[in-house]
């Protein structure tokens, strides 16, 4: 199925992340369509901005955790096949040569903040919710950690990760993870107007200067193979341990998670 929207007008492409009744939960299907399409058009001169946004007014619930229960049954190498998904995409989008802004109705959470963290420009509204609820449900923020580090700072991630606060797009701001605020019933368009100005600019210039972004970036804050396969390994194997079940089947069952150490 494919679970990805997208529309083209004035130099822009308006992709939409669309599982309405998972709250754009990211599973593997969308994982890899979200890959497939960026490294598709990495090259193409259909358009020259890439604006991405989720469904039904919601941006995404973050990692589908009745695909991540699944985990269970898999043996190690598959969740780590699993886990790197995420920094194929995350990698992925942080290394495209188009700008990419992610606008966030109602909210994101977990491993689609890590959406957030790759996209240039965010803009979301004040009352937005987000969350890194991992290690509620004896799960760890592992894939999702340098790219939010390295957009945020150690001291945001830092708190947002270990306590699982929800925090709005007001705080959000404040953190240098969202660029822009916006009422409600002015997001979108008045998202769009950035990426019609964006759209608007010296393509060359546009492209060469998000090459140097991304170069100065690397320097400061490297994110390279043996990070990630590290970050790989700790949601691989938290996802099979005893607490991380216990924490997902306490969701789905509506009760608290008993931790027995």
């Amino acid at each position: 199925m494919n679970h990805l929207t997208k529309k083209y007008a004035q130099n822009v492409c308006y992709l939409e992340m669309n599982r309405p009744e998972k709250r754009n939960a990211l599973n593997k299907e969308l994982m890899v369509q979200l890959t497939d399409y960026l490294k598709s058009t990495a090259d193409s001169n259909q358009f020259r901005v890439l604006m991405i946004s989720g469904s039904n007014h919601f941006f995404s619930a973050g990692a589908d955790l009745a695909w991540m229960k699944e985990g269970r049954e898999q043996n190690e190498t598959q969740n780590l096949e699993d886990a790197e998904l995420f920094n194929q995409l995350y990698r992925t989008l942080s290394e495209y040569p188009k700008p990419i802004i992610a606008c966030v109705e109602g909210g994101a959470y977990g491993g689609a903040i890590g959406l957030l963290a790759c996209a240039d420009i965010v803009t979301t509204t004040p009352d937005a919710t987000f969350r890194f609820s991992e290690t509620a449900i004896g799960l760890v923020p592992a894939t999702v950690a340098p790219w939010v580090i390295r957009k945020t700072g150690s001291a945001f991630a830092r708190s947002a990760l270990l306590s699982g606060l929800s925090f709005s797009g007001t705080e959000a701001l404040s953190s240098g993870l969202v660029q822009y605020l916006f009422p409600k019933d002015k997001i979108v368009p008045k998202t769009r107007e950035i990426a019609n100005q964006i759209a608007r600019n010296s393509p060359e210039a546009t492209k060469e200067t998000k090459n140097l972004l991304n170069r100065i970036d690397h320097q400061f804050v490297p994110i390279d193979e043996d990070l990630t396969q590290y970050c790989s390994t700790k949601i691989a194997r938290a996802r099979i341990s005893d607490q991380g079940q216990e924490g997902v089947n306490a969701f789905f069952e509506k009760r608290k998670p008993s931790w027995n150490n």
